[in-house]
């Protein structure tokens, strides 16, 4: 576990998440949090949690069925945003009902157990304090319809969920994608200019790779854009996955079919979501 600011960590969870730790001698706040119940008492152990939590929140970023997923079992007050609270009570994950590009781990995941709503949830902003530490979560809609980023002013750091990811496709299923635009164009300006940003996929992100996300998120909404003035099939929206996989020059051959996968299923649903809008 990485200590990145003064009681701020980052660790890569089982699930392939960069889950946070922010804590304090009376508290702790986690975003996201790990998947199997080794890894929730490896938290515990290492942070204490038993001893020094009078407050235990964890902030659960968007809707994404990885990030869902990693609520299980947690013993902490779960926050999210109001927008996350449907789909959570939609799933209930089972293995036969839910396909693999959901969920991107390659473990399989064996539970019929339905997921739990939020204790906390809110509309724009809300803030949390650890004694004199804020905590201020923000609703972005950019990446996700329920997307929350947190920020802690004291120590110049952000979590932004998957607003950005590294050499990898973004997540469209539930994307506002000009909305998204506008999260970069504030993330790379100078309100954050000192800040350590980090990104659920890729760790923490450089002012450049902001950037270049920006790129990629305007080039596939003038793209989705032309599909929709045409009036295009579906089957004319996947042939532009090649297209979109090809800005990412470093994409991990590995996890390429995985990649397709979610470029298929975020098309698909963005799809459906905006042809149903637009009549």
């Amino acid at each position: 576990m990485k200590e990145i600011a003064p009681n701020i960590y980052v660790e890569q969870n089982s699930i392939g998440l960069y889950s946070g730790v922010i804590r304090s001698d009376t508290g702790m706040v986690l975003i996201d949090s790990p998947l199997k119940p080794i890894d929730g008492n490896y938290w515990k152990s290492t942070k204490e949690l038993d001893q020094c939590c009078q407050q235990c929140y964890m902030v659960v970023l968007d809707t994404n069925y990885d990030r869902l997923l990693s609520m299980k079992g947690s013993d902490c007050a779960i926050v999210a945003h109001s927008d996350a609270i449907a789909p959570i009570r939609n799933r209930t994950p089972k293995v036969s009902e839910e396909p693999q590009q959901y969920n991107e781990s390659p473990e399989i995941v064996t539970t019929g157990n339905r997921m739990v709503p939020p204790e906390i949830n809110y509309d724009n902003e809300l803030s949390l304090y650890l004694g004199d530490l804020q905590i201020d979560l923000e609703h972005h809609s950019g990446s996700n319809q329920a997307g929350t980023w947190v920020k802690i002013p004291q120590r110049q750091t952000v979590f932004i969920g998957d607003s950005v990811v590294v050499d990898q496709p973004p997540f469209l299923a539930y994307a506002n994608l000009e909305a998204w635009e506008n999260d970069l164009n504030l993330l790379s300006s100078k309100s954050y200019a000192d800040y350590t940003v980090i990104s659920s996929r890729s760790g923490v992100v450089s002012n450049d790779q902001i950037k270049t996300m920006y790129q990629n998120i305007v080039a596939i909404r003038k793209t989705f854009e032309e599909l929709h003035e045409a009036k295009a099939p579906i089957e004319e929206w996947y042939s532009v996955i090649p297209q979109i996989s090809a800005r990412f020059s470093q994409l991990d051959l590995f996890n390429s079919e995985i990649f397709y996968n979610r470029l298929h299923w975020g098309i698909t649903t963005y799809y459906e979501l905006n042809h149903h809008e637009r009549g």
